[in-house]
């Protein structure tokens, strides 16, 4: 292992990485516009320019220099300084100065710089001297692309041509005059196209769905675990006053490195949006509310009546925590429990999976195995557990007696009587991925309304039919 030094401090480092690689690793900060740990290099923004000896005259790119033995690096004297706000001064010199209304704005590394490194006046006579460029272009369905903010750092080609595949995008142009545009008849429509907006790192790139709709500050971001398909990406959920404004991927190397798919970030609306609230009782005359109590009495009594004839139906995102807590129940009423796993959904080999659940195999490992294709006897009573987003019932399965749902679906809308159940952003759990690997969530808002987590309503109905039964 090469043995370097970096401002004087002596360091140890694998073979074979970059300067700027070795100083990240090692709480040494260099700044860098175009290098992204998960895509190929570039070297065009400059930069992470760096002075090394034994070396050559002029200043290294640390993002494509790889380390030597003996090396003695030098990120912050004054030679490195000055190449390092001649570079902020070229790259601002025709940005523009619409800084309070960019989404990025608060989350852009270019003013982040800019108060780091520059806090220099424009030498430009006049905002009118600087180059325009095509603003507000929607290239895609989910973005829009700013070329005056864009400081052509290839981030975006090299993520749709090393990582999405698609080829959508190039450069046009020469000079102060260049800009990123789609190849003619192209759009940025992959099932990835809005990893662009974090790979950006100015406001470029913004999402069309996000636009304008909350100041990045205002948001708190939680950690969470995408439960839309059996990978399990890690994920942020950002919100503000119990509702979620988006969703981010969060790094992890093993699982879905610093990407999501586009499904799964739009699916934060499910958090918000057709959520069931209340529990909700359907006594011939349509469905109306109705108290806890009254709703639990009701269900208990059902349950207790069914006896061996009780089927309980459940999604395969439920958590581990809440699939223990149904095998209770089994145990308690001498259930018939079966995993709803829905229709195979697309796959690729970026992240996506075919199973649509974000716990299939943790569940089948718990013995919760069982599949509908078994067929339901007639006189089963049903008792369906979903999450946000699950499969929908089977056709030609009968009417369930009893739902608990974080949202108003058509099981819901058909169910004798429904309950309110929290979603996965508003409880706690585990799921395993179909890697194998566990994965551990915690709540990022409180449940809606009057909903409860699955496993209390679970040991409510539980204790309701037992009640029921004596």
């Amino acid at each position: 292992m090469p043995k370097i030094k970096i401002n004087g401090r002596e360091l140890e480092v694998a073979e074979g990485i970059t300067i700027l690689e070795a100083a990240l690793s090692n709480g040494i900060y260099i700044p860098h516009f175009c290098y992204h740990p998960h895509l190929p290099i570039s070297g065009n923004c400059r930069m992470c320019l760096v002075d090394v000896k034994p070396g050559p005259p002029k200043l290294s790119i640390s993002c494509a220099t790889t380390v030597a033995e003996g090396m003695e690096i030098e990120t912050e004297n004054e030679k490195v300084r000055a190449a390092r706000a001649a570079v902020m001064e070229f790259i601002l010199k025709n940005h523009p100065l619409d800084c309070p209304i960019c989404d990025q704005a608060g989350e852009c590394v270019l003013h982040e710089y800019y108060m780091k490194y520059d806090l220099k006046p424009s030498r430009l006579f006049s905002p009118e001297d600087k180059v325009k460029k095509q603003k507000r272009r929607r290239l895609g369905k989910h973005v829009v692309l700013d070329s005056e903010r864009c400081i052509l750092c290839t981030r975006c080609i090299r993520f749709v041509r090393n990582v999405s595949g698609d080829e959508s995008l190039a450069m046009v142009k020469r000079s102060d005059k260049m800009e990123i545009t789609t190849f003619p008849g192209k759009t940025v429509d992959n099932p990835y196209s809005l990893c662009l907006t974090d790979a950006c790192p100015v406001g470029a790139w913004t999402s069309a769905d996000f636009r304008f709709k909350q100041r990045v500050w205002f948001l708190q971001p939680s950690a969470s675990i995408c439960p839309h398909c059996s990978r399990g990406c890690n994920i942020w959920i950002d919100h503000r006053r119990e509702e979620a404004f988006r969703i981010r991927p969060r790094v992890n190397e093993q699982v879905n490195k610093a990407w999501a798919c586009d499904e799964g970030r739009l699916n934060y609306h499910l958090i918000n949006d057709d959520r069931l609230t209340l529990p909700l009782i359907n006594s011939g005359g349509g469905q109306k509310e109705i108290s806890w109590k009254d709703a639990l009495k009701t269900a208990g009594a059902m349950i207790a009546e069914a006896g061996e004839n009780l089927s309980v139906i459940v999604s395969a995102s439920l958590s581990l925590e809440e699939g223990k807590a149904l095998l209770s129940l089994q145990e308690s009423l001498g259930a018939k429990v079966m995993l709803n796993t829905g229709e195979p959904g697309w796959e690729d080999n970026i992240l996506r999976q075919s199973d649509r659940n974000a716990n299939t195999k943790g569940l089948t490992d718990l013995g919760i195995a069982e599949s509908l294709d078994n067929g339901l006897d007639d006189s089963a009573v049903l008792v369906v557990f979903e999450t946000l987003g699950s499969a929908p019932l089977p056709e030609g399965i009968p009417a369930p007696a009893i739902v608990i749902s974080p949202s108003v679906t058509p099981a819901v809308k058909a169910a004798k009587v429904a309950l309110p159940a929290a979603s996965y952003a508003e409880t706690a759990g585990t799921v395993v991925n179909f890697m194998g690997l566990s994965q551990s969530y915690s709540s990022a808002l409180k449940p809606k309304g009057q909903a409860l987590s699955h496993a209390e309503i679970i040991a409510k109905l539980s204790a309701a039919a037992q009640k029921a039964g004596e």
